[in-house]
């Protein structure tokens, strides 16, 4: 099973109608989308779509404070990306497992206190994240991972009706076996 593609937890600025910024998101992206609000909060989910993080970008100044955008490129690495109320790049954690067209990265102490700072969160938590995420590599095939493990410690960790359960942040992921190698428990147990 292929996982590439976009993701993004977008936090609308006040007064902002979750319905038309959903609008306002299909006009601008035309891959399939599955999106959730809860309040102002809006989730959403592209299947294989490697441009939507620069959607999300797009948008981010006009209709949002923040927002968490992901990109899964299955198994050349995933990128995780906060951006702030301009759609600047707050802070930016890759793992690339293709070392011939290394993905960008911006995660360093500064950047993740930025964050934390954006999303009112533990500085602390991320700094657990940054020191654990990649040890699993990108787990191309496992949808919502390792990034998610970013948006539980920023205090986003997915929809609640979302089929892929974040991590606990310095947890290995929840996924019966190991994509890479095919072992892990056997019958569920």
């Amino acid at each position: 099973m292929s996982s590439f593609s976009g993701w993004a937890v977008v936090d609308l600025s006040d007064g902002r109608d979750p319905g038309e910024f959903v609008g306002a998101l299909c006009e601008s992206c035309k891959d399939t989308l599955r999106v959730m609000a809860e309040g102002r909060r809006v989730y959403v989910y592209a299947d294989y779509a490697p441009d939507f993080p620069s959607t999300m970008a797009r948008l981010v100044p006009h209709w949002a404070d923040r927002a968490i955008t992901a990109a899964d490129y299955d198994e050349f690495g995933v990128l995780n990306e906060v951006l702030g109320p301009d759609a600047e790049s707050v802070h930016l954690a890759s793992i690339t497992e293709d070392s011939a067209a290394p993905l960008p990265a911006n995660d360093t102490p500064e950047t993740r206190r930025a964050a934390a700072v954006l999303f009112d969160a533990d500085p602390a938590l991320l700094d657990e994240v940054s020191a654990t995420w990649s040890k699993d590599g990108a787990l191309p095939g496992c949808l919502g991972e390792p990034y998610l493990r970013w948006w539980a410690a920023l205090g986003a960790p997915g929809p609640r009706t979302s089929a892929t359960a974040p991590s606990t942040p310095g947890r290995p992921p929840k996924a019966s076996r190991d994509p890479r190698t095919g072992s892990g428990p056997r019958n569920g147990r």
